[in-house]
């Protein structure tokens, strides 16, 4: 199953359970009827938060290689020496 079929998924629960919530099959009272009319924005909020945290936290993580930026420095001199060597210019 790919991502997109998962979030479709959880996203076509989510909005089952929040219609089935504003039938008012089950009674709620008005000021519990107003957070559940703002739920996809607390949600909305929520992940905005989350992705915020998520990216910050992988950037502050990142792990840096010396060794593959050494590389891939002596692969670009390769590829310089042998394309010099076939008339381009650098």
């Amino acid at each position: 199953m790919t991502k997109l079929m998962e979030w479709l998924g959880v996203l076509i629960g989510f909005l089952a359970v929040y219609v089935y919530l504003l039938t008012g099959e089950p009674k709620f009272s008005e000021e519990m009827m107003i957070h559940i009319k703002f739920l996809p924005i607390y949600l909305i909020g929520m992940f905005g938060g989350y992705s915020a945290y998520t990216l910050l936290y992988r950037v502050f993580t990142f792990n840096d290689c010396p060794e593959a930026g050494e590389e891939i420095q002596k692969q670009i001199e390769e590829a310089k020496a042998d394309l010099s060597s076939k008339g381009f210019k650098f």
